[in-house]
């Protein structure tokens, strides 16, 4: 890809976490914390970590973007709190005025994350974008419990899950009021959202945005008691036990609410046998799948008889479930009946005659192409261990849907270096691509349904993008390989002995910007633009078009640069404004938040604006009382403008 555009490389010495709505990156770069604007690219913060923190197991989380109605409240802490070292209470956001283009009025932007937590084995520290003294404390005290083994984010901002050490406990602290809500015995560690999770309410965007926890509803707890899984469901804010549910399961292995929160799925751990159980949302049995006897000949196939359940994931569009098996088929059920209606079969021998097959190759000078494979094809099996055998590889490890539930794509464990593409709507496999190294991600675009970004376990930096074409109209000689990003001119491994943990996401950007992704290891990170960068938006001068209100609002509000008018350098006011413009360069570059409508950001005062004006001399009093914050006198000019003032003869010069 020739448009293919990359920023340039910003060193870190931890994993960099882009924020969910991709408005800022976080990482460690020594000791400390540095917050980085995606848009400038300028530091945002850079926050000194105490020496007592341990930099080798420490973890990075962004709080869940801030709801509706925060925005429209105060943007920042208001209330005290025992366990913050500093509270200020912020004044309210500025709420944005309606706009009149029509392009710009269909765009809803996205909410930002406020607050981002770091933490280790023993001591969690939050820290808020909005308020520089403001940061808040969360302490393991003398370590009864263990240590914490996980931490996370609530379902907003102001709260923080901590998870200790033998399942012991999990407990909810409120930073508002400094306070804690113990929950005893729950069955895993909550890493990656495993055994927990809110229940999405109407107008969040919990399970809309990859990465992103939270909704504010109800909390769902798997909690192993005296040898019996238990779901506990808890009430948002106080945590207060609503409904508490004895499992049928013989042992839990993971929960998934529905995108509109109106199911509860929990499925049985694979040794236990085929069981998925769907409940409503106030905790009752609705139905408990279990395999169909017509799914016993593939098990033989496979080798694999009694095995259950790998992996479970909701639909875009709340109409169906989709459930990954060991014996390599995933089922696709209705909501309405739970019963299923697709069945993806994975074959170890690949032969499907409609479908395209493209094979990665590797040349001995390191070039990498994808070439069209004849069928029928055998993809290679996976490389096992020491004690290991071909039956503890398989079942569906991977399935991921785009973002209008028309596309899924799938890797089977028994085929790992083989991603199956298949086309929901024709009920049938797309396209398939064998890859040279194993498959270790596949993350389909937020918003873009036609954007697959493949990641491979390899050591080199490259990515794989792949673009769907139009189902209704392609064929399979239209179904094209993926295109191949070679990173390593712009980031390079790791140095030293480290493996490189190469990581890949993407950026939620807004609709009408340009496609990015985060791609980064333990020491580094770049911006990747497939289609290249948005360009700069540029001011039309006197005696051409004139600008719209669009533009004249990024003015007022500081998000575009103020362009130099041909009139400005009037006599007696040329020398003010070009020392006033050459001192503002680069004031508020670090306080840019989202993806602004100029990349090139300039946040000056809204004086401003008025810079032609002053010139000629029509501000008049106290000009500019409220535009030199960074000038140490202040002039005040006074103009005559004839006996009659400035209004003429209306009269209404007198009421001012």
């Amino acid at each position: 890809m020739d448009s293919v555009d990359v920023s340039s490389k910003f060193k870190s010495t931890s994993l960099s976490v882009p924020s969910p709505t991709a408005t800022h990156v976080a990482c460690l770069n020594g000791a400390r914390l540095q917050i980085r604007c995606l848009s400038t690219f300028g530091l945002v913060r850079s926050i000194a970590v105490p020496s007592s923190h341990h930099m080798r197991s420490v973890r990075i989380a962004w709080s869940p973007p801030a709801s509706a109605e925060l925005l429209s409240a105060t943007s920042g802490p208001s209330s005290t709190s025992t366990a913050a070292t500093t509270t200020t209470t912020l004044r309210p956001r500025l709420l944005t005025p309606p706009r009149h283009s029509a392009t710009r009025s269909a765009r809803k932007p996205l909410p930002p994350s406020n607050r981002l937590l770091i933490s280790d084995d023993g001591t969690t520290r939050v820290y808020d974008l909005r308020d520089e003294k403001w940061s808040a404390v969360v302490s393991n005290g003398s370590g009864g419990l263990g240590k914490n083994v996980h931490v996370e984010f609530g379902a907003n901002e102001d709260e923080v899950l901590v998870w200790s050490d033998f399942g012991a406990c999990v407990k909810v602290w409120c930073l508002k009021t400094g306070r804690a809500v113990e929950i005893r015995d729950p069955k895993f560690s909550g890493k990656e959202g495993r055994g927990w999770g809110y229940r999405p309410c109407d107008g969040s965007r919990a399970g809309l945005l990859p990465g992103v926890r939270g909704g504010g509803g109800v909390l769902a707890l798997l909690c192993r008691s005296s040898g019996t899984d238990v779901l506990l469901l808890l009430a948002p804010r106080t945590y207060s036990v609503l409904s508490k549910i004895e499992l049928p399961t013989t042992d839990a292995a993971g929960l998934k609410w529905s995108r509109d929160g109106r199911w509860l799925a929990i499925w049985d751990a694979a040794s236990a046998g085929y069981k998925l159980c769907i409940y409503t949302a106030d905790g009752h049995l609705y139905r408990t799948i279990s395999r169909e006897e017509a799914s016993e000949q593939a098990g033989s196939e496979w080798h694999v008889h009694g095995l259950g359940i790998k992996t479970v994931e909701w639909l875009p569009g709340n109409e169906r479930l989709a459930v990954g098996g060991w014996d390599n088929r995933v089922r696709i059920l209705s909501t309405r009946t739970f019963a299923p209606v697709v069945f993806l079969d994975h074959t170890p021998v690949i032969h499907v005659p409609s479908t395209p097959v493209y094979t990665e190759h590797v040349d001995r000078q390191g070039n990498r192409s994808f070439e069209l494979t004849h069928q029928p094809v055998t993809p290679p099996k996976p490389l096992l261990e020491k004690n290991e055998t071909g039956l503890m590889k398989q079942g569906i490890g991977l399935l991921s849907f785009n973002t209008d539930g028309t596309l899924c794509a799938s890797r089977d464990d028994s085929t790992p270096c083989t991603v199956w593409l298949w086309d929901l709507v024709g009920m049938k496999p797309s396209c398939i691509l064998v890859q040279y190294a194993p498959i270790k991600g596949l993350t389909w675009h937020p918003s873009d349904p036609a954007r697959l970004l493949i990641q491979t376990k390899h050591e080199v930096p490259v990515v794989y993008l792949y673009t769907a074409s139009a189902l209704a109209s392609a064929s399979a000689s239209q179904q094209h390989a993926p295109a191949i990003l070679d990173l390593s001119p712009h980031i390079n491994k790791p140095a030293g002995a480290a493996l490189a943990h190469w990581t890949a996401s993407w950026l939620c950007t807004p609709v009408d910007r340009k496609r990015a992704f985060l791609f980064a290891h333990q020491q580094a990170h770049v911006l990747v633009w497939p289609d290249g960068k948005d360009q700069i938006l540029r001011f039309e001068r006197e005696g051409e078009e004139e600008e719209s209100d669009d533009s004249l609002y990024d003015i007022l509000t500081g998000r575009t640069p103020v362009p130099r008018l041909s009139g400005s350098g009037s006599e007696g006011s040329g020398g003010m404004d070009e020392e006033e413009g050459n001192t503002r360069m680069g004031v508020g570059e670090e306080e840019e938040e989202g993806y602004c409508d100029s990349v090139d950001t300039v946040g000056g005062g809204l004086e401003d604006t008025f810079r032609e004006m002053r010139g000629r001399g029509i501000v008049h009093g106290a000009t500019t009382a409220t535009a030199t914050a960074t000038t140490t006198t202040t002039t005040t000019t006074t103009t005559a403008f004839g006996e009659n003032g400035l209004l003429g003869e209306s009269g209404m010069d007198e009421m001012f």
